[in-house]
């Protein structure tokens, strides 16, 4: 559940795209209080600087209220799915849409509802919000949903489940809530985190038998450490960003089980010239104590299905490079690789998932960077595409 609010500003781009086509008429239309010519809807389609389909202006300019927004879902944990969403893309205020002091642009405040369904019979509803304030010294993100998920457990590096795994479903409710502030003028933010999931298992298996349902609740507290020095939060092109997570679940906090979960991602942007791009990261997660098999860490790569690979310890690398063919399309190809082991220790020792691609994206909202696309990714188990909406790494990657 990382990094919704990026989510949800890919989710406005869709919205852009279907509400776009039915606007005809590109004649300015005559305030009737002023006789002055008003600027279409459809001009603000395009970019004033090159003449392209953008949807920056309609973006931060005019949505009021609230907007239908399709989700489409290419997971393979789930089979595709479809859904829809209703987005408040809050008009800037203050500093936001402007490069703060470091040279960072300053994101609006976003809102969003959501619902959706797959082609296995899961189903998910929620929302959350995204603020910043004073400058983006501070930020908010909150959280909260309901799924009914079918999902397939394929055991861990120690005891593997033959075949496709065992079936099972999650149903429950997750709240997140999380506070961030920077320290002095520095690009280092720390900050805390809360999650609660309140959730019921039930296995699904060919035996006799119907096992029991287990009904449990997860609560932990995280101490959250951040280092951000990019030029955009949608789709960076340049820059270094880094985050580390400490999450404590216990008793005390209203949680059914006990345990540690240390998170990290790391990652690095290049853009060489005005025509090359290159980048990296590395993200992964190891716990300790009596870990819930569904929250195991998991190898987490385009290709290669949530949940497969699973392990005490989790960690993926993956390399991209991008090459503009024209100043709005880029091409891209990818490979990356992920293990799954007992401990941080066993990583070393553990088998090498690997996966890899190629991509194309459009600039398709140039005041905020903002890049969509298609990624096709080959996996041990098969090809899968995937739709993205910003950088990979925010949705189908990490």
């Amino acid at each position: 559940m990382k990094r919704q609010h990026l989510n949800i500003v890919s989710a406005c781009v869709m919205a852009a795209l279907l509400y776009g086509p039915v606007v005809a008429d590109d004649t300015p239309a005559t305030d009737v209080a002023t006789g002055e010519k008003k600027e279409s809807v459809l001009s603000q389609f395009k970019d004033p600087e090159d003449g392209k389909f953008d949807v920056s202006q309609w973006l931060l300019e005019n949505i009021v209220g609230f907007m239908p927004v399709p989700i489409i879902i290419t997971q393979p944990a789930v089979d595709d799915g479809l859904g829809l969403a209703g987005i408040i893309f809050h008009k800037p205020k203050g500093d936001q849409m402007k490069r703060g002091a470091r040279g960072e642009l300053i994101l609006p405040n976003i809102t969003a509802v959501a619902g959706a369904y797959t082609g296995n019979s899961s189903w998910m509803v929620g929302g959350g919000h995204f603020r910043n304030w004073d400058s983006d010294r501070h930020r908010y993100n909150i959280v909260a949903g309901y799924a009914d998920m079918n999902l397939d457990w394929y055991g861990s590096p120690d005891f593997p489940l033959p075949g496709g795994g065992v079936g099972f479903n999650i149903t429950g409710a997750l709240l997140r809530n999380t506070y961030l502030t920077r320290l002095a003028q520095s690009r280092w933010y720390l900050g805390a985190q809360w999650i609660y999931l309140d959730s019921e298992v039930q296995f699904q298996t060919s035996l006799p038998i119907t096992l029991p349902t287990v009904q449990d609740a997860v609560s932990g507290l995280s101490a959250v450490g951040k280092y951000e020095n990019i030029d955009y939060q949608i789709s960076p092109r340049n820059g270094f960003t880094a985050e580390l997570t400490a999450t404590f679940y216990g008793d005390a906090i209203g949680s059914d089980y006990d345990f540690e979960q240390y998170s990290w991602f790391i990652r690095q942007y290049f853009q060489f010239g005005e025509k090359y791009t290159f980048a990296w990261r590395f993200d992964g997660a190891t716990t300790s104590g009596d870990v819930p098999f569904y929250l195991e860490p998991f190898v987490q790569l385009e290709g290669i299905p949530a949940l497969r690979y699973q392990g005490a310890t989790a960690a993926t690398a993956e390399i991209r490079a991008g090459y503009d063919f024209t100043p709005r399309w880029t091409a891209e190809g990818f490979v990356g690789a992920g293990r799954a082991a007992n401990s941080f220790a066993d990583l070393g020792s553990a088998t090498s998932e690997t996966a890899y691609g190629l991509g194309i994206r459009y600039l398709i909202a140039r005041a905020l960077g903002m890049r969509v696309g298609i990624d096709v990714a080959r996996g041990p188990e098969g090809t899968y595409v995937y739709l993205i909406m910003g950088s990979a790494w925010n949705t189908g990657g990490s």
